[in-house]
């Protein structure tokens, strides 16, 4: 990835569920933003369908069509039930095509 100066979108998401980690399953969390927003693009140099802004050693690991799911490095507090986080997308064009409404900062 580039430096996060030269990101130029995201996307906003909510934590819907989280799920502490243990031996057998890291800490993980489910966002509410899928493949229909992120798409299922995911490059051979890149780890995950997307990357948290705000933990860059997370991985988007799973999607469904609405749903993300995203494996949390255990040195990290997972995130609150409900807490907003951004997500930079693998590829534009499926994040800004379905929406009716895009929001400039």
């Amino acid at each position: 990835m580039r430096a996060l100066e030269d990101v130029a979108l995201s996307v906003a998401t909510t934590v819907v569920s989280r799920h502490e980690g243990s031996e057998d399953m890291p800490g993980r969390i489910v966002l509410d933003a899928g493949s229909k927003m992120l798409g299922g693009d995911r490059p051979a140099w890149t780890t995950g369908f997307g990357r948290v802004l705000e933990e860059d050693r997370a991985r988007v690991t799973a999607l469904s069509e609405h749903h993300a799911t995203v494996i949390w490095p255990e040195e990290s507090p997972l995130p609150a039930l409900g807490e907003r986080l951004r997500l930079i997308p693998n590829h534009v064009c499926v994040a800004v095509n379905l929406v009716d409404e895009v929001t400039v900062i």
